[in-house]
């Protein structure tokens, strides 16, 4: 199987049908994710931003972004987005490589990177070294990135 993961936009071949699939899963994430770049609210283009697509045999299965967090002051506070991973594709260790690649030097611009994800996501981002946090508006959960 050929693997590669590579920024991306919404207009990337696949993005409609991972689009589809997860509004059908009842997942909104993508469907805001390409609303905010059509209408310039987010393009992945700050410093230390990105968003990426993990590609397997030319076929987009899995999203993942990293922006600076827009709910915080700190232009070093950084903000895990819209990671999703087709449904066929999941436990099969997409979502880790997703989040490493997009970690990977994310230290230069962020001390860390705050995530608000869904309960059913949970284990996952805690299995993935980040903290638990409550009582934090839209914020489920952080990863200081010393502790890498």
């Amino acid at each position: 199987m050929n693997i590669l993961i590579e920024s991306i936009t919404p207009d990337n071949k696949g993005f409609f049908a991972l689009k589809a699939e997860s509004m059908a899963a009842g997942f909104n994430m993508l469907h805001r994710l390409e609303e905010n770049w059509l209408n310039g609210q987010n393009r992945f283009d700050k410093a230390g931003e990105n968003l990426l697509g993990f590609y397997a045999d030319g076929l987009l299965i899995g999203v993942c972004g990293l922006n600076q967090d827009p709910y915080t002051p700190s232009v070093r506070t950084g903000r895990l987005r819209h990671l999703y991973v087709g449904i066929e594709w999941r436990r099969r260790q997409v979502a880790i490589a997703l989040l490493r690649a997009i970690l990977e030097g994310s230290g230069r611009w962020f001390d860390f990177i705050n995530t608000n994800a869904p309960q059913s996501a949970f284990i996952f981002y805690e299995r993935a070294g980040f903290i638990p946090l409550v009582d934090v508006d839209k914020v489920t959960h952080r990863l200081y990135l010393t502790d890498i």
